[in-house]
């Protein structure tokens, strides 16, 4: 799934560029993509609704994970998550969206990579600007190690 979502990403400057699910479908598959993973993938990026959290834009509130969240979230994880919003690379909205995406992953599918990965879509999706170290951090998820360090 996540080769599907980083095959978008590379190919799609602006996710509003890419077309129709029938069309994108096609050329997935195009590309040498599985049905079923290109499905997953979509219905999974689907997932990233901005709306759904807008009224957290200006939180300034602490987050507090519940035991559920506990339980999937690896204190590696969270611990990046926070590392993101601190560094102004998340806001408070898009951390639930982070979030939200991550939870909806098998649980062994959640590492501080696929976050890195994760936070980037959901950045991309908005068409976010990335802090340039932090930018960095994240693009290599789909590039491989930074080269800042």
């Amino acid at each position: 799934m996540f080769d599907v979502l980083t095959f978008l990403f590379e190919q799609y400057d602006d996710p509003s560029s890419c077309p129709g699910r029938d069309d994108l479908t096609r050329e997935l598959e195009a590309a040498g993509f599985e049905s079923e993973e290109i499905g997953d993938a979509l219905d999974w990026f689907d997932g990233i609704r901005p709306e759904a959290f807008a009224g957290l834009k200006e939180s300034g509130g602490v987050r507090i994970y519940s035991d559920y969240e506990l339980e999937l979230l690896s204190c590696e994880v969270r611990g990046f998550i926070c590392f993101l919003e601190d560094n102004g690379a998340l806001d408070a909205a898009q951390r639930e969206l982070v979030i939200d995406r991550l939870l909806a992953l098998p649980s062994d599918e959640i590492t501080p990579a696929v976050v890195r990965l994760v936070a980037l879509l959901v950045l991309w999706r908005e068409q976010a600007e990335l802090p340039l170290l932090v930018g960095e951090e994240l693009l290599s998820a789909v590039h491989g190690e930074p080269t800042m360090q």
